[in-house]
C-alpha cells in the first residue's frame, strides 16, 4: 500500500504529508501488533485519505464514500484505486469499521480512550477534530435549550424593540431584522445570517444598544471578527448604523448608551490571546473571557479549531451572537459551521417561539411542532438594503446562490430584459473570442496570454488614480498627514482583482507580477525588482506575527516618508492607522490581485472577478457567489461561458458531521 501511496505522491495526486502521515501509522501498526495484511493496509489507506480530506476541509471521512472520493483522481489515473482494492481484498467499506474495531490507531469511544483516528456513524475522524466538533455541538445544543432571563419580560422587549424599529414594513413581510434581535434577546446564542446589504451590523447595533438599555448599561460586550480587515469593517459599520439611526431615523441615543456599546472590533486571535506558533490561548476554559456579550461577524470564516478555541473561553452565562453569509465560502481551514447550523433554518420555529414573536414583535409566523431545539436560535435576514429588486448584482447573486448556471450567465450578458442601461452593474469580459481563431493563428499559450494581457490593462487602467494620488501628495510634502492615508487607502479599496486561483497564469501570484510590471513600463511605480519596495506598493499580511502585532490578511500600502528632523523612513501603512518599518515586516504578498478566498471580509466599489479558462476543482457556486458579493456598485467578470456555467452549476458540500450531531443532540 505505501508503494502505491508513493507513486500517488510522486506524481502530485497526493501531497507529502499525506504519504508521510500514512508511513506514521504503518511504523506504528507494525511494532505494536501483527494485524493481518489487509487490516495493514486498510490503515494505511484510510490514514492518508483521512489527511487528504482534511487538507480540502472536511473534518470527516464517510467510509461508504471512500473509494468514490478517491483522493479525486482523474480518471485517467483512477487505476491506482483499482490498485487499492486488490490490496485490500475482499474488505468491503461496510466491513471497515468492525475490522478496525481493535486496532490500536482507532477508536469507537472517544469519550473514553483517545486515539489518532476516531470511528462513529460509518464516518472516520482525526481524534482532535472530532472533539472539537463534538465540543461545538454540545455548546450549542446546551445554548439552545436555554433562554435568556430578560427573555421573560416580553412587554418590555416589545416596548424596547419598537423604539428601536419605530417603522413597520410591509404588512404581508415580516420585519426580519426585528424578529433577529427579538431572538437575541431571548436566546443565550444567536446566529444571524443573511446575503450582502441585509443588514446584519445594523442589526446588531440596535440589538446591543437594546440589552445595554434593558441592563442599565452594565454589560461587558466585545466586537470580533476573524480578520484585521473583516473588524476594521465591523467597526465602519457600527459607526454607520450609529449614524443613521440618529440623523436618518431620529431615534435618541443618549451618550451614556453610546459609550455603552463598543465601537471598536479585534481579530478573535487578539481577543482570546493566541500564542502564534503554539496551540494555546491565553483565555481557555481555566481562564474565561470576562464577558457578558460576544458578537463575531464573519462567521463563515471560522474553521472548526478556532470556534472550539472560542467556544471553551466563554462562561456558561455569556451570550454569543454569530454573523455570516451561510451562502459564503466555508473556512480556509476544515469546517463548515455556518452551512451546517444554515441547514436548520428550513425546520421553521417552534409555537413557544413563535408565541414569543407574536407577543414582543407583532409578527405573525407559522410554526412547527417538529425540528430540533437550534431552529429557534436561527434568523436569516432576506430583504437587501443594499440592492433594489431590479439591481443586475442582486439578480447575478440570486441565479449563482440558486445554481442555475444558464440563468446566471443570461444576467451577465443582460439579456434579462430589453432595457438597454448607460451605466450597468456588470461587465462581461468573454474570454471566448480569444479562442475562436483557428490553432493554426495562435497557439492555447498565446492565447492564454492574451487573456492576461486583458485582465493586466484593466488593472492599469483603474489602479492608475490611486497611484497618482501617491505620487502628487509626495510631491507636496514629505510627511503623510492621516487625510493623505485615507485618500490613498479610499482610491485603493474602490477597486479590486480576485482570483479563483492562486497558481496558473490567471492566479493571483502571475497576475500580481504582471501588473506591477506593467505599471512600471508606464512610469506609475518604480522598481528595479519585483521584490523592490516601491512607492504605492500594496501588500497582504500572510501570517499572524506577535511582534508587530500584524494579522494575517491585513492590508499595508508602502510610503516613504520624511518627519520634519529630515530623517527617511519606509514603512508600509495600514488602513487603521497602524504603520510598520518596511525592514520588520513579516511575511506577506503583493496585493493588486487576491484570491476570493482572501477577499472575504471585505467589500469594494468595483469588484473584478477572473476565472480561469480550463475546468478546475476548486470552481463551485459559493466561490463565484463570494467573489460576486465583494461588489457594491459594478462587477467585472473575465470567464468563458463553459467554465462559468460549470462552476455555477456545481455545489460544494464539506463532509461535517456538526448537523448530524445537533440533530441526533448527541
Amino acid at each position: 500500500m505505501l508503494n502505491i501511496l508513493s507513486r500517488l505522491k510522486q506524481q502530485g495526486l497526493i501531497s507529502a504529508a499525506d504519504y508521510y502521515f500514512a508511513e506514521f501509522i504503518h511504523t506504528k501498526q507494525r511494532r505494536a501488533f501483527n494485524y493481518p495484511q489487509a487490516v495493514q493496509d486498510l490503515a494505511i489507506f484510510l490514514a492518508a485519505l483521512c489527511h487528504y480530506q482534511y487538507r480540502q476541509g472536511h473534518s470527516r471521512l464517510i467510509l461508504s464514500e471512500a473509494y468514490g472520493q478517491g483522493f479525486a483522481l482523474p480518471w485517467s489515473e483512477r487505476h491506482f484505486l483499482t490498485e487499492i482494492q486488490e490490496k485490500l481484498h475482499s474488505l468491503e467499506p461496510t466491513q471497515w469499521q468492525s475490522v478496525l474495531r481493535e486496532h490500536i490507531a482507532f477508536t469507537e469511544q472517544p469519550l473514553r480512550y483517545a486515539a489518532p483516528f476516531v470511528l462513529r456513524d460509518g464516518a472516520l475522524y482525526f481524534y482532535r477534530v472530532w472533539q472539537d466538533e463534538y465540543q461545538i455541538a454540545q455548546y450549542f445544543i446546551r445554548m439552545s435549550q436555554q433562554s435568556s432571563a430578560i427573555g421573560q419580560d416580553h412587554a418590555r422587549i416589545a416596548e424596547v424593540l419598537q423604539r428601536y424599529f419605530p417603522e413597520s414594513v410591509a404588512s404581508d413581510q415580516p420585519d426580519w431584522q426585528k424578529i433577529a434581535v427579538a431572538i437575541a434577546l431571548n436566546k443565550s446564542f444567536c446566529l444571524i445570517t443573511g446575503g450582502p446589504g441585509t443588514g446584519k451590523t445594523t442589526t446588531v447595533f440596535r440589538l446591543l444598544l437594546a440589552l445595554q438599555e434593558m441592563h442599565q448599561n452594565q454589560l461587558r460586550i466585545k466586537l470580533v471578527a476573524p480578520t484585521g480587515k473583516a473588524a476594521d469593517r465591523l467597526n465602519k459599520s457600527i459607526e454607520a448604523s450609529f449614524i443613521r439611526l440618529q440623523t436618518h431615523e431620529k431615534i435618541a441615543i443618549s451618550a451614556d448608551l453610546k459609550a455603552a456599546v463598543p465601537s471598536e472590533a479585534q481579530t478573535i486571535h487578539r481577543l482570546l490571546g493566541v500564542r502564534f506558533f503554539e496551540d494555546k490561548t491565553h483565555y481557555d476554559q481555566k481562564n474565561p473571557l470576562p464577558l457578558d456579550v460576544l458578537v463575531v461577524d464573519e462567521a463563515s470564516m471560522i474553521d472548526l479549531s478556532l470556534m472550539a478555541k472560542l467556544l471553551r473561553a466563554l462562561k456558561p452565562q455569556t451570550k454569543l451572537i454569530l454573523l455570516g453569509d451561510k451562502d459564503q465560502l466555508s473556512s480556509v481551514e476544515a469546517g463548515a459551521i455556518l452551512s451546517e447550523l444554515g441547514k436548520f433554518l428550513s425546520q421553521g420555529y417552534s409555537p413557544m417561539l413563535t408565541d414569543y414573536l407574536r407577543r414582543t414583535t407583532g409578527a405573525q409566523l407559522a410554526s412547527s411542532e417538529q425540528g430540533q431545539p437550534i431552529r429557534d436560535c436561527l434568523c436569516n435576514l432576506v430583504v437587501s438594503r443594499r440592492f433594489d429588486d431590479q439591481s443586475d448584482i442582486k439578480r447575478l447573486a440570486e441565479a449563482i446562490n440558486q445554481a442555475q448556471g444558464e440563468q446566471s450567465w443570461r444576467v451577465l450578458e443582460n439579456r434579462l430584459d430589453d432595457v438597454v442601461k448607460t451605466q450597468p452593474e456588470i461587465t462581461l469580459v468573454d474570454f471566448d473570442p480569444y479562442f475562436a481563431a483557428p490553432e493554426t493563428e495562435k497557439t492555447r499559450a498565446e492565447i492564454l496570454r492574451d487573456c492576461v494581457a486583458a485582465v493586466v490593462q484593466s488593472a492599469v487602467e483603474n489602479y492608475r488614480e490611486y497611484l497618482q494620488i501617491v505620487a502628487e501628495i509626495a510631491q507636496q510634502q514629505d510627511l503623510f498627514e492621516p487625510a493623505d492615508l485615507a485618500r490613498i487607502f479610499a482610491a485603493f479599496n474602490r477597486v479590486r482583482f480576485l482570483t479563483a486561483l492562486r497558481v496558473g497564469e490567471l492566479g493571483s501570484e502571475n497576475l500580481n507580477h504582471r501588473i506591477a510590471e506593467q505599471l512600471r513600463s508606464l512610469g506609475l511605480v518604480n522598481f528595479n525588482h519585483p521584490r523592490d519596495w516601491y512607492a504605492g506598493k500594496p501588500i497582504m499580511v500572510t501570517q499572524n506575527d506577535s511582534n508587530t502585532g500584524l494579522l494575517n490578511g491585513e492590508i499595508g500600502i508602502y510610503l516613504r516618508t520624511q518627519d520634519k528632523n529630515g530623517e527617511i523612513s519606509e514603512r508600509f501603512w495600514f488602513e487603521n492607522g497602524q504603520n510598520e518599518l518596511a525592514s520588520r515586516m513579516p511575511a506577506y504578498e503583493p496585493a493588486f490581485a487576491m484570491t476570493v478566498h482572501k477577499s472575504q471580509g471585505s467589500e469594494f466599489d468595483h469588484t473584478l472577478l477572473i476565472l480561469p479558462t480550463e475546468p478546475n476543482p476548486i470552481l463551485c457556486k459559493e466561490l463565484i457567489y463570494t467573489g460576486v458579493t465583494r461588489a457594491k456598485k459594478h462587477i467585472t467578470v473575465f470567464t468563458r461561458r463553459r467554465i462559468w456555467q460549470s462552476a455555477v452549476n456545481k455545489r460544494t458540500e464539506r463532509q461535517s458531521g456538526l448537523s448530524y450531531l445537533l440533530e441526533n443532540n448527541e
